[in-house]
């Protein structure tokens, strides 16, 4: 650039260089619908992980408590792939340099090592003497150290692998994008299905050539973000699908705990195209009523906040949720099942986003967290 340019540039008027400045690609400004889903998602992540008892062994099979329980089950499955999706729809829109990337993935190492350390130790306190850091260490990314964990695994694999998904992006048409997609998630979500109520699954050679379903379900958000044309018509679609899809899980569940009570959770999981249809209704519903509905900058601004609190939140929700299993043997005997585990779960995520704050206030752990 000649010195000219240069001067030209750096005397651009303060709303020119705004302007340059929103219209550079590499500037994504945080999204409130994006941080209210991201919200959502966190208190489903605990939801999954607090609610399955409520159905499986603390009422009656076919009561409408049960059904209530299975249904707000599914609705938690979904979040899994709406975080996939966040992560597509926020990052493949760019390229990041190689620092950026490796910064992203130490980030996430360290957070791995320091937290799963924590649990390791809580497992152990009454036993000090069976405590090697040394033995954790070895094996910390080869067994997670608490449920919740195991995404983490996952999502430090695709941010090793994000540099050449973004390049991929970039050089996909819209149509090669939905291709990877109908591939990923479509096909291999829907083989399992096709297996579980027709007993077909095709050659495993055929598809250990396609890429895993969460790449797809990464792409799917991006694909929303890029291409999707998010108007009232596809509102009403993604609620009705989101509705109906909910309806056939639970439906179906309750054919097959008719068929052998001992084993009818068939549909749970969330790489079946049952569920990442569901996650994506949803995507579609939240990111529709962020176009007709203009939030104030106040409480934009409270939402962004929370949302990043959400991640806090999921790594210490399993450790909170042990923590409160004796409030919720109290809550249960002032109220319903239902409605204890849900004051349950509101309590555990907001008890564990105010440590999260208490936690970016230390030194290192505001840039980790």
């Amino acid at each position: 650039m000649s010195a000219t340019a240069t001067r030209t540039k750096n005397n651009l008027p303060s709303k020119t260089k705004k302007a340059a400045k929103d219209t550079n690609p590499q500037s994504f400004p945080r999204k409130t619908y994006i941080e209210v889903m991201r919200i959502i998602a966190a208190f489903l992540v605990i939801v999954n992980h607090t609610n399955s008892d409520v159905f499986l062994k603390m009422c009656e099979p076919q009561s409408f408590t049960w059904y209530f329980s299975l249904t707000y089950f599914y609705i938690s499955k979904i979040a899994v792939p709406v975080f996939f999706m966040i992560m597509g729809g926020l990052l493949l829109q760019k390229i990041d340099k190689p620092k950026k990337s490796v910064e992203r993935v130490v980030r996430m190492v360290i957070v791995t090592v320091l937290f799963s350390l924590l649990y390791y130790l809580k497992a152990l306190w009454k036993t000090p003497e069976n405590i090697d850091v040394l033995e954790f260490l070895r094996i910390v990314f080869t067994i997670h150290t608490t449920t919740a964990y195991w995404y983490i695994y996952a999502y430090i694999g695709l941010l090793i692998l994000l540099p050449l998904m973004q390049r991929m992006a970039h050089a996909f048409s819209k149509k090669a994008t939905m291709y990877f997609v109908i591939l990923s998630m479509g096909v291999l979500g829907f083989i399992p299905l096709m297996n579980i109520f027709f007993k077909i699954t095709p050659h495993h050679y055929v598809t250990d050539s396609f890429f895993p379903v969460h790449l797809g379900i990464v792409f799917m958000g991006y694909y929303i973000e890029k291409y999707m044309k998010i108007d009232k018509k596809a509102f009403i679609i993604s609620i009705f699908s989101f509705v109906l899809l909910i309806a056939f899980q639970v439906i179906t569940t309750d054919v097959f705990y008719n068929k052998n009570p001992e084993s009818y959770l068939q549909l749970d999981n969330w790489k079946y195209l049952t569920i990442t249809l569901t996650a994506t209704c949803f995507y579609i519903i939240f990111k529709y009523i962020s176009t007709v509905h203009t939030t104030k900058e106040s409480i934009s601004k409270v939402l962004c906040y929370l949302g990043s609190l959400t991640f806090g939140i999921y790594l210490i929700s399993d450790m909170m949720i042990s923590l409160t299993r004796g409030l919720y043997a109290n809550l249960q005997q002032d109220c319903s099942i239902m409605l204890a585990t849900i004051v349950w779960e509101i309590l555990i995520f907001v008890l564990c986003g105010a440590v999260t704050v208490v936690l970016k206030f230390i030194p290192g752990l505001k840039k980790l967290l």
